[in-house]
């Protein structure tokens, strides 16, 4: 999609991006992918967005850290579209470099679309919550587009650190976050953690590679790997 046809189609959407610059996303591949989205969206049967409903069922959503892939994806999408969002996974398109969107397709219906950037399951979790942040925190910015990669970005803008702080904290509760230093190299002790914390163990690794409490290169045998299923 050519720039201008672009503008016109979302000109009046407050476009905000967290990049690598390192990374330069073309403007026409992520209008196409973000179409993508919408024609799925334009597919699900989902009912008028209820914060409460979706609040009560975080805890639930968080649970599903710990199953595979299989297992958690289709109870994943239900779970999300009981509340009233839709959740769509996407092929990234070379030159998007995004890893999740939350936006408004209007004012009763929030979309999440993730493209699996980075397959693997510590950014696939929190580039969902940080996305959700983004629904439950700026429900009132139903114009912005907020257009993610949380592993490489710019944090300067408040809701995007609000939205980063949410999902850290909601993953790892600041009162156990307390206690990562002390996890060390151990893989006995890291799988506890994330047992005793209720989350994968991979979270945890991700989260201490974020912290440079260790290298980015140790532990990655820990996390899962995604791919998109037949069902995605």
């Amino acid at each position: 999609m050519e720039y201008a046809r672009w503008r016109r189609t979302n000109g009046s959407m407050q476009m905000q991006f967290r990049r690598s610059l390192s990374e330069p996303a073309n403007i026409g591949a992520i209008s196409a992918w973000l179409r993508m989205g919408e024609q799925l969206a334009e597919k699900a049967d989902t009912p008028h967005y209820d914060e409460a409903r979706l609040r009560a069922k975080l805890a639930e959503i968080r649970a599903l850290t710990q199953l595979p892939q299989q297992e958690f994806e289709p109870q994943l999408k239900r779970l999300l579209q009981e509340a009233g969002v839709t959740l769509v996974l996407v092929p990234a398109i070379p030159g998007t470099h995004v890893s999740g969107v939350a936006r408004w397709l209007n004012p009763h219906g929030p979309l999440i679309q993730l493209s699996l950037y980075g397959e693997s399951n510590d950014r696939f979790w929190f580039t969902l919550f940080h996305e959700l942040a983004h629904i439950l925190l700026h429900s009132k910015e139903k114009k912005s587009v907020f257009l993610d990669d949380p592993s490489k970005a710019d944090t300067s803008s408040k809701e995007e650190q609000q939205a980063n702080a949410w999902a850290r904290d909601f993953l790892i509760p600041a009162e156990q976050a307390q206690q990562l230093a002390a996890l060390g190299k151990n893989k006995t002790e890291i799988r506890n953690f994330a047992k005793k914390t209720g989350i994968h163990p991979g979270i945890v690794v991700g989260r201490l590679q974020h912290e440079k409490l260790i290298a980015i290169t140790w532990m990655n045998d820990l996390k899962d790997g995604f791919q998109f299923l037949k069902t995605s």
